[in-house]
């Protein structure tokens, strides 16, 4: 009895086995798929930083955090380019509402706000550079 059992027990790990290869067998075949070579394309991707403080981490391992010559500079930079930012999108505005010869109530306040920007950035700027 306990031989029979032995026996039934490797012929059906066999047919186990052998259904199991057969499926995933069949899993990878590929039928009815044509196949394409395609050459490998490989590029070289330069980065662009448009921000040199991009890099900044967390305190324990930032330069910025404990030099206060590098934090001047930071914040120098940051408002620097807040004033050029409102500048460019003030000349913008400019050139779009000037191109028709009239200007709508709309474009007159839009252009307000844009001259109160200028003029807030360009005040922050003065400011920073009166204390340092």
């Amino acid at each position: 009895m306990n031989f029979t059992k032995r026996i039934i027990t490797f012929v059906f790990a066999i047919v186990l086995l052998t259904g199991v290869t057969a499926l995933s067998a069949s899993a990878q075949r590929r039928s009815g798929v044509r196949i394409v070579q395609r050459p490998v394309i490989v590029r070289t991707y330069g980065y662009y930083r448009p921000n040199p403080f991009w890099y900044r981490n967390y305190y324990w391992n930032n330069r910025y955090f404990y030099d206060p010559y590098l934090r001047e500079r930071e914040q120098r930079y940051y408002l620097e380019q807040e004033l050029s930012g409102n500048k460019k999108e003030l000349r913008k505005h400019l050139e779009k509402y000037n191109a028709d010869g009239v200007l709508t109530a709309k474009e007159r306040e839009e252009l307000a706000d844009d001259y109160r920007d200028v003029a807030k950035a360009q005040r922050k700027l003065n400011e920073f550079n009166r204390r340092y």
